[in-house]
């Protein structure tokens, strides 16, 4: 999958994407505003060497040092505020605190907010966590005062150890009531949900993507094709009542919409070979109304006066007779077998130029009449008869016929239908088409959702249809039309 593939299923997925989006930001509100605000006082202190620690109640006054008694005791003070911050969570330090202060908590819950770091410079900072910000400057305040009176008490130099006994600690700023909480940080709680959010949305609408097999958007259709799309043909009504909409409905969008078909259809024409003017209707699975295109298609060039041949060669599952309402027990079947002539076989439907040959009767074996030296002479002389020989083939999940009559040099026309068509089974068409050497000129993206657009209304009611469907007579009438064209046109 490229980075424009990426790109394309997530704008496909954006609804997808927007509810976990939406979703993660709600649920990260609503944890940050259930938490207990947290205050942060911070008192800083300064550490320094002790010349005159008091010893057995004695003091000595030992003069202006040296510079290397300087460095001496500088590296005696680095050295040591390394045991400040275990020594500021001991009992010692902190039970005089919960003393003075009266705080309802011991010793270890207390040691939990308590922070002490420092730094090269010598300088102490005590922090002091609380839900009361007044609370918490008065413990940092008072966490400093009992480290201090620890360090200068008698009981260090009692025990002749002098491990702290040199260390002094001077108060620099007494920590001051916090004027907001410290935690928590609500804008930076909430970024940080955002940018989850959206590494959550964009894994969401991946998933989705994979997850959806059907065929949604033409985008999917000339990704997997690699062919343009040469028509796109909506979800219609007017395609349901048998006859082509260019018979039943000539005003209608649908019908437009098979006309540029058909046009943009013609300018891809190549230079005339022996079966160029052979049209191959193809789809990777059943229902995707691959012959609702083909009979509408075959219409929409006789409507220009143009001759054309509508032959249906599933012989497994004929449905143009059906469709089109006509009578299907002979047809190409019989002709290849021997039994019935050309003009015997065809029938002429709508106009004098516009000729059907139905599949006939079913047969056991199908392959064997396809690919029969028969079928490859009708196909020569339907081709040198008429403008246009439209074939409506069986799904290439069923059979690969379409693959064979694009292979001997008719031109392929795949039709894929939206929320039908499986984007594995149309892969696997393509693919198979591309193994022998067949391109398709083009696809048709069918069956279409209509979307509202702003001159929507316009259109129908530019072309007809506006009237017609508020009163609700514009179905009935098309359908009357096109019976009578049909019943004075056809012909055995």
């Amino acid at each position: 999958m490229t980075v424009a593939d990426i790109l394309e299923a997530l704008k496909k997925h954006l609804i997808v994407e927007l509810v976990v989006l939406l979703a993660a930001l709600a649920g990260g509100f609503l944890y940050v505003n259930q938490q207990t605000p947290q205050y942060t006082a911070t008192a800083q202190m300064f550490a320094s060497f002790n010349r005159n620690p008091t010893e057995a109640g004695t003091e000595t006054d030992l003069g202006t040092p040296s510079y290397s008694e300087i460095q001496s005791q500088s590296s005696y003070v680095t050295s040591q505020l390394g045991t400040l911050p275990t020594l500021a969570t001991t009992p010692a330090v902190l039970q005089p605190v919960i003393d003075e202060l009266k705080l309802d908590t011991t010793v270890s819950a207390l040691a939990g907010s308590i922070g002490i770091s420092t730094s090269s410079t010598y300088f102490v900072n005590i922090t002091a966590t609380n839900t009361d910000p007044q609370t918490a400057a008065d413990i940092a305040n008072a966490v400093g005062r009992s480290l201090k009176e620890q360090l200068s008490s008698d009981s260090y130099s009692s025990e002749r150890t002098y491990v702290l006994s040199y260390l002094n600690l001077s108060v620099i700023r007494e920590a001051s009531v916090p004027g907001s909480p410290s935690s928590p940080n609500v804008k930076s709680f909430m970024f940080k949900m955002l940018l989850i959010g959206v590494v959550a949305a964009v894994f969401a609408g991946l998933v989705a993507e994979m997850l959806d097999q059907r065929l949604r958007q033409m985008a999917d259709l000339q990704r997997i094709a690699q062919s343009p799309t040469l028509g796109i043909i909506g979800k219609d009504k007017a395609f349901q009542e048998g006859a082509p909409v260019v018979v039943s409905a000539p005003s209608s969008r649908a019908a437009e919409s098979v006309r540029r078909l058909a046009l943009n259809l013609s300018f891809l024409a190549p230079d005339r070979t022996d079966r160029s003017n052979v049209i191959v209707i193809a789809s990777s699975g059943p229902s995707e109304g691959k012959t609702t295109i083909a009979t509408n298609l075959a219409a929409a060039m006789a409507e220009n006066g143009e001759r054309v041949l509508l032959v249906d060669t599933d012989l497994r599952k004929p449905s143009t007779a059906k469709t089109l309402d006509i009578d299907g027990k002979v047809g190409l079947t019989h002709l290849l077998a021997g039994k019935v002539t050309f003009a015997d076989a065809v029938q002429r439907y709508w106009k004098e130029n516009f000729h059907i040959l139905p599949a006939g009767e079913q047969t056991t074996n199908p392959s064997i009449l396809i690919n029969s030296r028969a079928m490859q002479e009708f196909l020569e002389h339907a081709a040198a008869h008429y403008d246009h020989v439209i074939i409506d083939t069986t799904p290439m999940r069923v059979a690969n016929d379409a693959a064979v009559f694009a292979k001997d040099g008719a031109r392929l026309l795949l039709v894929a239908s939206q929320g039908v068509t499986f984007k594995r089974q149309l892969r696997d068409a393509v693919q198979e088409f591309r193994m022998i050497g067949v391109e398709p000129v083009g696809t048709v993206f069918n069956q279409e959702q209509a979307k509202k657009a702003k001159n929507g209304y316009y259109y129908y009611y530019y072309y007809g249809e506006g009237k017609r469907r508020r009163s609700g007579r514009g179905s009935h009438s098309g359908s009357a039309r096109a019976a009578s064209a049909v019943r004075s046109g056809e012909d055995r």
